[in-house]
């Protein structure tokens, strides 16, 4: 089967992150757990991704020379992903509204416009010239000056990406105790990678004119790249979708309740009684602050500080934390919530991530929460 195909390590190991993206893409589209717009376009992020790379892996392979067929069957799928990408991005961000017009024209119109040109040249070789040759995707000619624009135009949706992520940052900059708040730190990370990636597109697209020799080579570092970000995108991408989605039906779940605590006998200063009540409605706040309180009271940070720690013993990270594992080990034992996972249980309990709450909850509790859940039994 292999025996007149160019097969190499490099290959293979863009073959491996097709079927990655192929079947994890059919699993999220497949499965009602997964049904919403977001995992939608992420999906076909995914499966565009694989089916571009698939393509070009045919030609690489010399699949192409061996069952000539496949050369008419070309799709520029690449013209999808980022306009799909950016559509993942704006329902990951829980916009509301809906997308104006003008930027759906704007996403989708160039791959039609680039699917009909390939269609013109089909038409032409089968109806008008037979011995018509159809360009080379790897040399001079209107495929690679296609390929220059598409990347113009992924910068372009990259730059949409970064102003809508810098206005969803601003906007949300407050804590918002009726909002849960989508991590855009990966999506920054992502996009990194992927101009990274388009760097070494352009290096390679800026040989092949110059040279106009066909050297598939020079493009393993593209598709290694495009490998990369299917296997970040798929399972970081899924799983922040996920945990959203369990905060929310955990914030929603959740009804307001004030926390009382006696300390002390009831021995407590005015000041101590205003933090208590401020922090009451305000610790699952991950990036709650002990100056941030103290500005609302209009007090020092260090007298603030003082008052914590002579009322109650501790300092203010640990007295935040006790109230944020409190609430966290109601959630862990309580049946309502046995479908979550211990990281969004954490998160809305005030955590700002997995790491920061299992180690305070083990300081505190000599445990793991998964621990605690199977003592509890």
């Amino acid at each position: 089967m292999f025996k007149d195909l160019n097969v190499n390590i490099y290959n293979l190991l863009i073959f491996a992150g097709i079927i990655q993206g192929i079947i994890f893409g059919i699993i999220v589209l497949t499965n009602k757990k997964y049904n919403n717009k977001a995992s939608f376009s992420l999906a076909c992020v995914m499966l565009l991704m694989s089916l571009s790379n698939l393509q070009y892996w045919l030609i690489d392979t010399k699949t192409i020379e061996k069952y000539t067929f496949i050369k008419f069957t070309y799709i520029p799928w690449h013209w999808l992903i980022m306009p799909f990408f950016y559509l993942f991005v704006y329902k990951y961000l829980q916009r509301k509204e809906k997308l104006d017009k003008k930027i759906k024209l704007y996403l989708f119109a160039p791959f039609f416009i680039v699917l009909s040109i390939v269609i013109v040249q089909l038409i032409y070789k089968f109806l008008i010239n037979p011995n018509y040759e159809l360009p080379s995707h790897f040399s001079r000619g209107i495929f690679i000056y296609l390929d220059i624009l598409s990347i113009l135009f992924i910068v372009s949706i990259i730059y949409m990406i970064f102003k809508m992520l810098k206005k969803y940052e601003i906007d949300n900059k407050e804590y918002d105790s009726l909002q849960v708040i989508s991590e855009t730190a990966w999506l920054k990370r992502l996009i990194t990678i992927g101009l990274i990636t388009c760097v070494f597109w352009i290096v390679a697209m800026a040989i092949t004119v110059y040279s106009n020799e066909e050297n598939l080579a020079l493009f393993y570092f593209l598709w290694l790249g495009m490998s990369i970000i299917i296997y970040y995108l798929g399972y970081v991408g899924i799983n922040k979708l996920q945990l959203i989605k369990e905060r929310k039906k955990i914030r929603v779940t959740q009804t307001a309740k004030k926390i009382k605590k006696n300390l002390h006998d009831n021995k407590l200063d005015e000041i101590f009684e205003n933090f208590t009540s401020i922090v009451s409605e305000k610790y699952t706040n991950p990036n709650l602050t002990l100056e941030e309180i103290s500005k609302e009271l209009n007090i020092s940070s260090s007298y603030l500080s003082q008052k914590i720690k002579a009322n109650s013993g501790e300092n203010f990270s640990t007295y935040i934390n006790a109230l944020r594992i409190k609430k966290a080990k109601k959630m862990l034992i309580n049946s309502e919530y046995k479908n979550y996972t211990t990281t969004a249980i954490g998160l809305e309990a005030g955590f700002n991530s997995k790491s920061s709450f299992y180690r305070a909850f083990k300081k505190n509790e000599n445990c793991t929460p998964q621990q605690y859940i199977n003592s509890q039994k």
